[in-house]
């Protein structure tokens, strides 16, 4: 199961970062970097970590998330298998060790370093940015990870950080991330600029990254705290990515380089369709059929579209639209409709609600859609996140904070709530002695 994933991630920082069998954390691993982050050139470290970002944001575990929260379906083993939440507890080691090893955390902090080292607050500022994105992407997987220790030769064994631990720690280095930024460009203070393959180095668009990141954070800690964090989230958001600022995947048409989607739809063709209960949403949404159904999904051989439900495997059902696996097709990982809806859900639920507010950002939102306005509940703004974040992880994460959409599992079985330890992981460090919960720490029953 674990190779059929490896082998959609074909481009070369794909290789580099899943080519892995032992920790990522360890000392050995610090000192035998196959990337060599003490003589390699910060261009390079940064633009590996950068790509390593889309890998992990577009490749397994997006597709696992695409299954579980039924955008998507499998219909061949594995991940048909994946439709009933059944994956081994290795399967997704690869997510794990691209956190930390080659282009992960490693790198990153060698970049920070050595940027601050020579002046460049800018580029510091860029790849602490970086750094988040991947860590957090971690603590939503698995809850208590190791942040602290890692990456660090005098801890062979690292032991995992509480999650709120690592999440504020997060926060913190965005905050930080946000002064350097923010600082004048002058002599070596220039960042990563065209070697930013996203961004192109300017320093507002990493800024309002940045504010929105945090402001997913606050949201990721709001079931647990309450109105507080979503004080917090709103905040952040009212600074956060614009119309236009997109973060999105690496990617051109070349084949070494195309959208992950596009290479697994072309090596897998027919292992994965569109998912029932988002199809039959879409269609059935405001008495009308949503506009970005066929944006998303190709009608079936009687010109309907149809999903699979979890666990059907055999079905005429609707594939993936062809402009979504374009080659070139940049996924979009953080945008402006999610810090909008983020506004929205914030509003609604923050000490002192302000409905108005968060009918302003909805239909904001929903104008950039192109779709009709809806009254500001909360039930509105999940479902509408749901859409916008096709295909996108933080889904997941939505879900599990609300309960929206409301999932009906495969037949005798339990969508999952988090990922288990990697097998490999826990046989090479002691300090991860188990599979852990069923639930992480923010995720309370």
């Amino acid at each position: 199961m674990p190779g059929a994933f490896a082998r959609c991630a074909l481009v070369a920082a794909a290789v580099a970062v899943t080519g892995a069998c032992s920790s990522f954390l360890n000392g050995d691993n610090l000192q035998n970097d196959p990337n060599n982050p003490t003589s390699a050139g910060l261009d390079n470290l940064f633009i590996s970590a950068e790509t390593n970002v889309t890998v992990q944001l577009t490749g397994q575990y997006a597709r696992t998330i695409c299954i579980w929260m039924q955008q998507c379906t499998g219909l061949v083993p594995p991940f048909n298998t994946i439709s009933i939440y059944s994956v081994g507890e290795d399967d997704y080691y690869v997510v794990w060790a691209a956190l930390y090893g080659g282009a992960g955390l490693i790198d990153l902090r060698s970049v920070q370093t050595r940027a601050l080292a020579s002046g460049d607050s800018i580029y510091a500022g860029q790849a602490a940015v970086l750094e988040a994105m991947l860590i957090t992407l971690g603590a939503d997987i698995w809850g208590d990870i190791p942040y602290t220790q890692a990456a660090n030769a005098k801890y062979p064994d690292p032991a995992p950080d509480s999650q709120k631990f690592v999440y504020d720690s997060l926060n913190t280095k965005l905050a930080n991330a946000i002064v350097l930024l923010g600082t004048t460009p002058s002599g070596n203070n220039v960042g990563a600029s065209s070697v930013d393959l996203v961004y192109a180095g300017d320093p507002a668009l990493w800024t309002a990254l940045a504010y929105t990141l945090r402001a997913r954070i606050f949201l990721h800690l709001a079931k647990k705290l309450g109105p507080a964090a979503y004080d917090s989230a709103y905040a952040n958001a009212q600074n956060g990515i614009q119309p236009g600022g997109d973060y999105t995947s690496i990617n051109s048409s070349a084949p070494t380089s195309a959208n992950l989607w596009s290479q697994f739809t072309s090596i897998y063709a027919g292992n994965m369709a569109a998912g029932a209960y988002m199809v039959s949403y879409m269609a059935d949404s405001s008495a009308s059929p949503d506009p970005r159904l066929p944006q998303y999904f190709t009608p079936n051989s009687s010109n309907q579209f149809e999903g699979g439900a979890p666990g059907q495997t055999n079905g005429d059902f609707s594939g993936f639209a062809s402009a979504r696996v374009d080659p070139a097709f940049l996924q979009p990982l953080v945008t402006a409709s999610e810090n909008l809806l983020i506004q929205a859900e914030a509003a609604l639920m923050k000490t002192s609600p302000n409905s108005g507010a968060a009918a302003q950002a909805l239909n904001a939102e929903q104008d950039l859609a192109g779709v009709p306005h809806t009254a500001a509940t909360l039930h509105n703004v999940m479902l509408e996140k749901y859409i916008a974040l096709f295909q996108n992880v933080e889904v997941f994460n939505d879900w599990k904070r609300t309960n929206l959409p409301n999932l009906t599992p495969a037949a005798g079985g339990v969508i999952p709530r988090r990922l288990v330890y990697p097998l490999s992981e826990r046989n090479a460090n002691t300090s991860i002695t188990g599979p852990g919960p069923a639930r992480n720490w923010n995720d309370p029953p």
